[in-house]
């Protein structure tokens, strides 16, 4: 995949998330930070931050802490692809706790994903390698 090509991919996830202005983007550490910044542009929102989320053991737990107050905040959560979804769905339920309300997007996701995020592209059998990779 170009940069060109991750771009025009990122402005069609963009079109579908018409229905929903977030507060806020944030990006899961690795994955998810470009295409938070890019979706942050097209969708013109200013506050951007980052997850990080880390395996441990057979379980996933999220290590940053987000500070701000979200309680009632609209919040768009990305990563760049899902294969089992499992970091998707420790962020989305550490950042529901919080208070917000949050909607999810990648570009692709696999058939063993556990979540099917709210705005992807595709379904795909094999991992994207991302022009940051």
């Amino acid at each position: 995949m170009t940069w060109q090509e991750l771009e025009n991919q990122l402005e069609e996830v963009a079109q579908k998330i018409s229905d929903f202005s977030p507060d806020s983007i944030i990006g899961i550490v690795r994955g998810g930070i470009i295409p938070a910044r890019l979706l942050s542009t097209y969708l013109n929102v200013k506050h951007i931050y980052c997850l990080n989320v880390v395996k441990k053991d057979a379980s996933r737990i999220v290590e940053t802490e987000i500070t701000i107050d979200l309680s009632g905040k609209k919040i768009l959560l990305i990563e760049d692809m899902l294969e089992t979804g499992q970091s998707l769905i420790v962020a989305k339920k550490y950042l529901e706790e919080k208070g917000a309300t949050v909607k999810t997007a990648c570009l692709y996701i696999m058939p063993i994903s556990k979540i099917k995020p709210d705005y992807y592209l595709k379904s795909v059998e094999q991992l994207e390698t991302f022009p940051w990779e």
